[in-house]
């Protein structure tokens, strides 16, 4: 599955983001969203990009040092 990591300006809800906020936005250009015909697009939270760091730096860790965390 492909992604692409883009920021883009809320094109939603814009009386509480406004025009200027800027969000990180994922793309799954394979993953089309039936109802509108557009790539899924992804906004994850501080906690969700947190928690996918945390995932990386654990495999990485028992990838390439042989810790076992069980």
């Amino acid at each position: 599955m492909k992604i692409q990591i883009d920021y883009e300006r809320a094109d939603f809800n814009k009386s509480l983001f406004g025009n200027e906020k800027l969000l990180l936005v994922v793309k799954f250009p394979n993953a089309i969203h039936e109802p509108t015909g557009k790539p899924f697009k992804w906004i994850p939270s501080y906690e969700e990009i947190k928690a996918i760091q945390d995932g990386l730096k654990k495999i990485e860790v028992i990838s390439w040092n042989g810790v076992n965390y069980d």
